[in-house]
């Protein structure tokens, strides 16, 4: 890897998140204790008001590099890889731009019917070639009874090789819940690794060394996070969002659903909350809609905002979720 270039992929075990100055620990204490009070939402708030700056692309270029870097060490490639890639990372698009320079074809997700049926060889007779990327893992199961079956069918057939070469990117949340809900552990696993100063000025964002320390400590080494947050900060205008005051049990329950599936189409989001009536998951994702934590694509697909996923993972640690390792 050229002595420019300080993005690594990595074997998961091998991750280490970077440590916080002790000021910031003390801070980041304070700020939970305000959010638990309640803090000075506004609740007029709506998404046209908090115009919130784009999350950034990134030159992902050198990021392929060190993809090439790490797996051309390998002594014998094996059938499947796994990336396992935290919210707005920026994982996914990397390794989409790795299999396209090295031909690898890029596998469709399943629809809801092949969920419920689980039949994983027409799923794969489909679209069946040598080498794959399959990039939205977590968009292989649905967490109920009726639409799990799909990805314990298809798991052990990736590892005992029958589907050939392949790449598996999974969000992190969904491997977090796999470690607990599967009773094998994954073999052949990498991540990236935490982003430091000088991964932060290599894709642009500015500071110095004791401030880009504090940034990728509050981000959890998240490049894609620390651009976003970087980019609101230099917009006085702008107010971080803010978990409503009146967050609840729902509310985390919906929170965490979004993670732990990568976001949900709102009739999807029903089937995994059935404990939740229509009329109470409406109200729930308008008042976080409006506070600027989740928003809707132009797919019709809820998704935590990049903005709120540091202050969404405190509060649902707060409140004693399974967290991702990340």
């Amino acid at each position: 890897m050229a002595e420019s270039n300080h993005w690594q992929l990595i074997p998961l075990d091998d991750f280490e998140r970077p440590s916080a100055p002790a000021s910031t620990l003390v801070q980041k204490a304070l700020i939970r204790l305000h959010s638990l009070i309640g803090g000075d939402v506004d609740d007029d708030a709506t998404p046209e008001d908090q115009d919130f700056p784009h999350y950034r692309e990134f030159d992902v270029a050198p990021a392929v590099a060190a993809v090439d870097d790490a797996w051309q060490e390998l002594k014998k490639t094996p059938c499947v890889r796994f990336v396992v890639s935290p919210p707005f990372s920026g994982t996914g698009a990397i390794l989409r731009e790795w299999a396209e320079r090295q031909g690898y074809q890029q596998l469709q997700v399943p629809n809801v019917e092949q969920l419920e049926s689980a039949d994983t060889d027409a799923w794969w007779q489909a679209q069946k070639c040598e080498r794959w990327l399959l990039d939205e893992f977590s968009s292989f199961w649905l967490r109920t009874t009726s639409h799990m079956q799909f990805m314990r069918s298809l798991l052990p057939r990736l590892l005992r090789g029958e589907l050939g070469e392949g790449v598996v990117v999974v969000d992190s949340w969904t491997f977090a819940f796999l470690q607990r809900a599967w009773p094998l552990s994954l073999p052949h696993c990498y991540c990236f690794a935490a982003a430091t100063p000088e991964l932060l000025r290599q894709v642009c964002i500015e500071g110095s060394d004791k401030r880009l320390r504090k940034l990728a400590a509050k981000t959890r080494g998240n490049v894609g996070v620390a651009l976003a947050l970087w980019a609101l900060e230099r917009d006085s205008e702008r107010q971080a969002p803010q978990i409503p005051r009146e967050a609840d049990d729902g509310t985390a329950f919906i929170l965490y659903a979004l993670l732990l599936h990568h976001g949900l189409r709102g009739e999807h989001l029903q089937w995994v909350l059935p404990m939740l009536a229509p009329d109470q998951l409406d109200v729930q994702l308008l008042r976080l809609q409006q506070n600027a934590v989740i928003e809707l694509d132009d797919e019709g697909v809820w998704r935590i905002t990049v903005y709120a996923y540091i202050d969404v993972r405190d509060f649902l640690a707060a409140r004693g979720y399974w967290l991702d390792g990340f």
